[in-house]
C-alpha cells in the first residue's frame, strides 16, 4: 500500500511532506531517526528539520508510524502494521485503524539498525491489565544482527 493510500485510508488529508516523510520511513529497511531522515530528503529542500519533526510527531498520532526507543534517547520510527475493522475496505476513506504497537524490537548494538518482529506478542496476566490502559507495549532486544556479526 502507498504512502498516499495509507493516509488516505485513515481518513486524513495527505501533503507532499507527510508523503515524503512517510515514503522514506516505508522504503527503509529498518527504522529511522530523525536526522537520517532529513539525510535522505536533504536533496528537496523544501523540508527542513522542523518540518520533519513536525510530520513525523503527525504521523505517529494518527497511529501511521511508531516510535521506537533507540540508543542514546533517540527516537526511531517504522511503518505501523494497519488493521482494518471488519467493515472497512482498503478503499474507504473512514476506516478505524487499531494502535497494534504490541511488539518486540531487535536493537543491533553495532550499527544501530531496529527490526520489528511483529510476530512475537507480549502475553499478560489479564488481572494485571485490567488495572492499565495499555497504549503501547514496547520489548527491546538487544544484541548483533547478521550483518555485524558477518563482520567479525
Amino acid at each position: 500500500m502507498s504512502a498516499q493510500e495509507r493516509i488516505i485510508i485513515a481518513g486524513l488529508r495527505p501533503t507532499k511532506a507527510r508523503l515524503a516523510v512517510l515514503n522514506t520511513i516505508a522504503d527503509a529497511d529498518s527504522a529511522l531517526s530523525h536526522p537520517e531522515i532529513l539525510e535522505r530528503l536533504s536533496t528537496q529542500k523544501e523540508f527542513d528539520r522542523v518540518t520533519i519533526y513536525r510530520v513525523l510527531d503527525w504521523l505517529t498520532e494518527h497511529d501511521l508510524v511508531h516510535k521506537i526507543s533507540g540508543e542514546n534517547r533517540a527516537w526511531k520510527f517504522q511503518l505501523s502494521q494497519q488493521k482494518f475493522t471488519s467493515a472497512t475496505a482498503p478503499k474507504a476513506t473512514s476506516a478505524v485503524l487499531s494502535n497494534n504497537h504490541h511488539h518486540a524490537h531487535l536493537h543491533c548494538k553495532v550499527c544501530g539498525k531496529v527490526t520489528c518482529v511483529h510476530e512475537l506478542e507480549p502475553h499478560f496476566p489479564a488481572p494485571l491489565l485490567a488495572q492499565y490502559q495499555v497504549t503501547s507495549i514496547d520489548i527491546n532486544i538487544k544484541g548483533v544482527c547478521a550483518d555485524c556479526a558477518s563482520l567479525k
